[in-house]
Formats: structure tokens, C-alpha cells, sequence
């Protein structure tokens, strides 16, 4: 079994879900609560392992395609992710794609090697951006101080936006629920833990804005 619930050490206060109520959830399809952004045990959700672990194994034949034929190997991610435009560009390999139907990149948007998104939030990324290599995009997140619900497994998830023509250098990360705006940089090795404006640049950990783009161009 696949426990990728256990495996993300990121903290966000902000937009958690109120503790759960195991009654209400039980009641509630697994796929309605990852929508909502409510909590729920990847180790008891079958229909979720399936999905990551079916995932993982496609992107693992696509990285040794890609090792002799890069474009069949593009053909083949086109074939898991629906929602990919058409003439995105990518390097490989990739490290993991645990959710593919969840992913949207809109065109002319290329990704160096070893991307990395996890886990069933939905990620939207928009058109003509530069995503650097080894870049880690995170939507599932775990209860910041009860440790026992940590112990059980208990996760939500929180959806990523990145807006057009964002640049990210290497080893960026993006925690859970936050947005971008068009035109956004990112330093290498940031790890951005809150919304950035359009027309900004940010580095560190936690990222901070260290420039804005007053005279950037429209389009």
C-alpha cells in the first residue's frame, strides 16, 4: 500500500477545514470531499490508492520511453493527462504526476525535468509559463497540531493556480490553496506558502515579493 499521506511536511493555517466529523464525511462520495476540500484518509479510500498507484506506473513506462523516444513518450502523457495543451513542452523525467485528471496547463507552457505534483487537488497552470526543473507543486496538507488525527492519516486537499506567463527557477515549491497572478518570478529554491500578485517577483522560504513590475507590458 501507497501511504502518500504521511509524506508531505508542509503546515498551512489558513483555509483548513473544521476538524473532521467522521459521521458527516462517511456520508459524503471521497471524490465530492477532495472537491470540497474536506478530510479524508487516503489508507481507507481504495478508489484514491488506485488512482496514484496506476499513475505512478504510467509515468514510470512514459520516463523510460522518453529515454529513446521523447516525443512518444509526450504522446503518451497527452494520453493520461486530458487536459494538457497541445504544444507543452516537457523534459524528462518526471518524478510524479499522482492525480493526472486533475492537472491543466494551458499552451506554450514548458516544464523542465523532474516535476513533481501531488496529490488530488486541482492544479491549473496557465499559458507560456517557464517551470524550472525538480519544482514541486503540493495541494494535500495535515492537521498543523493534533497529532493524533496526523497518526490516523487524516488529509485535505487545497487547489494550486498559476497564472500566465509565470517563470519559476529550479526546486521551486508551492504549498496548498495558493494562487499566482499573470507575469509572476520566482526565485530558485522558494517555497511559496501564500497568494502572489500579477506582475511581481519572489524568493526565499517563505517566498516575499522583492520587486513589482510597474511598466510591464500588457501583453
Amino acid at each position: 500500500m501507497i501511504i502518500t499521506s504521511i509524506k508531505i511536511g508542509v503546515i498551512i493555517l489558513s483555509n483548513r477545514p473544521a476538524d473532521p466529523n467522521i459521521e458527516a464525511l462517511s456520508k459524503k462520495d471521497i471524490f465530492d470531499r477532495v472537491r470540497d476540500g474536506d478530510w479524508y484518509q487516503f489508507k481507507h479510500e481504495p478508489a484514491m490508492q488506485k488512482i496514484v498507484t496506476e499513475s505512478a506506473i504510467q509515468i514510470q513506462k512514459i520516463n523510460d520511453v522518453a529515454k529513446t523516444d521523447p516525443d512518444q513518450a509526450l504522446t503518451m502523457l497527452h494520453d493520461i493527462v486530458p487536459h494538457l495543451a497541445d504544444d507543452v513542452a516537457i523534459l524528462f523525467p518526471i518524478a510524479t504526476i499522482e492525480h493526472p485528471a486533475c492537472l491543466t496547463v494551458g499552451p506554450g507552457t514548458f516544464f523542465n525535468t523532474g516535476l513533481q505534483i501531488l496529490s488530488a487537488g486541482q492544479v491549473t497552470i496557465g499559458s507560456n509559463c517557464f517551470i524550472g526543473p525538480n519544482c514541486q507543486l503540493y495541494t494535500p496538507n495535515h492537521h498543523p497540531s493534533d497529532k493524533l488525527l496526523r497518526r490516523d492519516g487524516w488529509q485535505y486537499d487545497l487547489p494550486i493556480t498559476i497564472g500566465d506567463d509565470c517563470w519559476f527557477g529550479g526546486s521551486v515549491i508551492v504549498l496548498p490553496g495558493v494562487t499566482l497572478g499573470d507575469n509572476v518570478v520566482v526565485g530558485a529554491g522558494s517555497v511559496i506558502t501564500k497568494d502572489v500578485p500579477s506582475d511581481t517577483v519572489v524568493a526565499g522560504n517563505p517566498a516575499r515579493p522583492i520587486q513589482h513590475h510597474e511598466n510591464s507590458p500588457a501583453s
